[in-house]
């Protein structure tokens, strides 16, 4: 059996833990119904070398902790560089991210110039003030219930609702 202070090149280690993973595994999947063991004696054998499993799992991590350890003390560039590579593996990770809503936000962008051709195309009526000056004015068919709206115009909002639709559902 190992201990957390062999170091011979951890391939004992290894070894353990590669045969008390096939050992758990074996105890979890055996079926001897007819061998005369109870169900006792066949929860205690899982418990058993689940724990041993674990134990040697441990002592691994130990082990490697230990490694680590003596890596980042002796040659502390390594742990530097490691982070580094950490880092750099983020930037690109989130540098994708904002690509892909930069071109969700062009896909918006071209959706609403699409909509506003539209409308410009169409004679609209003259804008109203709404109660915040704040912002750009809101056309009076914004304030309206869409059944108040002349036909061609329910026309044009269905077709702008069915394109924001289509935009939502598209995959990301």
């Amino acid at each position: 059996m190992s201990t957390p202070n062999n170091e011979t090149g951890g391939g004992n280690l290894m070894d353990e833990f590669e045969e008390a993973f096939q050992a758990c595994l074996l105890s979890l999947t055996k079926q001897e119904p007819n061998s005369g063991t109870n169900k006792e004696e066949i929860e205690l054998e899982v418990q058993k070398t689940t724990n041993r499993f674990i134990d040697v799992a441990r002592q691994m991590e130990a082990f490697f902790l230990q490694k680590r350890f003596l890596v980042s003390t002796l040659k502390p560039y390594m742990l530097i560089k490691d982070e580094n590579q950490d880092l750099s593996i983020e930037i690109q990770r989130k540098d994708a991210l904002l690509q892909k809503h930069y071109n969700r936000l062009e896909e918006w962008k071209a959706c609403l110039s699409d909509i506003q051709q539209g409308v410009h195309n169409r004679p609209t009526p003259p804008m109203m003030p709404g109660p915040s000056m704040s912002g750009p004015p809101m056309p009076p068919r914004m304030m309206q219930p869409v059944s108040q709206l002349p036909p061609g115009q329910q026309h044009l909002l269905q077709a702008q609702q069915m394109q924001q639709l289509r935009m939502m559902n598209k995959p990301k």
